[in-house]
């Protein structure tokens, strides 16, 4: 059996939680091409194992930033798809009464505390909130997404130095897809190394790869008890397989197809959240969450087809971290 996988502990709840999130978003994915939303929809289809796991390390006096691609958070502090979904269609029924719509959703009762669609702009309200909480003495930690584009922005660099300044209780989470908009890192500016940052400025930082939900959620929660005496700073490799908004494919040419019928894994391989989850499992743990997914469908459950299943043994798997600074 492959390290990593625990039958029935916490890998199996996180890798579950990971397939869930992975199946929401399809289903919204669907709803898109349908075009039942009337705000536009960043989903997060490779997003879902840091999601999956940063949910899973809050306390429950802690606090999540969001940016505009916030759908897998939001979905996993729901715990349930109808609240979202139905906020996207900004009803009475959704998780913020139908007023936020989808790049501004919050959820301060799920610990979703603010939420912007302005690049950066979370990040210093992400030190003013931390900075209140250290003044009222209380023990939460505020966790606050950004992306490796919004990392060039000034407000970045001000929130690090501010937050390290007054040893703020702030985890900067920086989900590195390697696009701003359409544009690639290398397309777009010079390298940043993170690691060599936080050394300088003596905050803790760790980098995550490979998508295995369960190490993730240990190593947030590592950062977390650092971030109890000044702020943290984690990077992770995303791969963002849905298309900047909207629906996946968005055009009749759009190279990237993503559809409910073809299954829960987009792409073999470990930057495939969802091929993560399922190596993680044991055999007949995915099967049976599988046609779970495929019975909620009701009726329809002949668009998730069944999935010739086979052993999964021989998964070697990678390294997740790389750690540096204090």
């Amino acid at each position: 059996m492959p390290e990593g996988r625990r039958p029935g502990g916490a890998d199996s709840l996180l890798a579950r939680a990971v397939l869930r999130l992975r199946w929401w978003q399809l289903l919204l994915n669907e709803d898109l091409k349908r075009g039942r939303f009337a705000v536009p929809v960043h989903l997060a289809i490779g997003h879902e194992a840091i999601a999956a796991a940063l949910s899973a390390a809050m306390e429950d006096e802690d606090r999540l930033l969001l940016t505009h691609r916030n759908a897998a958070y939001n979905l996993a502090r729901a715990g349930a798809l109808e609240p979202v979904r139905r906020e996207y269609e900004l009803s009475p029924e959704g998780a913020a009464g139908g007023r936020l719509g989808s790049m501004n959703l919050s959820q301060p009762a799920r610990g979703v505390h603010y939420t912007s669609s302005i690049l950066g702009n979370n990040l210093p309200v992400a030190c003013g909130m931390a900075l209140a909480d250290r003044m009222r003495g209380a023990a939460a930690v505020t966790w606050v997404v950004t992306g490796d584009g919004a990392i060039e922005e000034g407000a970045f660099w001000e929130s690090l130095i501010f937050a390290r300044s007054h040893g703020l209780p702030v985890v900067f989470v920086v989900e590195n897809n390697d696009h701003s908009l359409a544009s690639t890192i290398a397309e777009r500016r010079c390298p940043i190394d993170l690691a060599a940052v936080s050394g300088a400025l003596g905050i803790p930082f760790n980098a995550l790869e490979h998508n295995h939900a369960g190490r993730y959620k240990a190593a947030l929660e590592g950062l977390r008890r650092l971030a109890a005496s000044g702020p943290a700073m984690v990077e992770v490799a995303v791969r963002t397989f849905s298309n900047h908004a909207g629906p996946t494919p968005g055009w009749p040419a759009d190279p990237k197809q993503i559809r409910l019928s073809d299954g829960l894994i987009v792409e073999d391989g470990f930057e495939d959240p969802a091929w993560v989850a399922r190596h993680t499992l044991e055999l007949g743990e995915y099967e049976a969450e599988y046609e779970a997914m495929r019975g909620a469908l009701g009726g329809l459950a002949g668009a998730l087809r069944p999935e010739t299943i086979e052993p999964r043994e021989g998964v070697e798997w990678q390294p997740t971290s790389r750690r540096s600074g204090n």
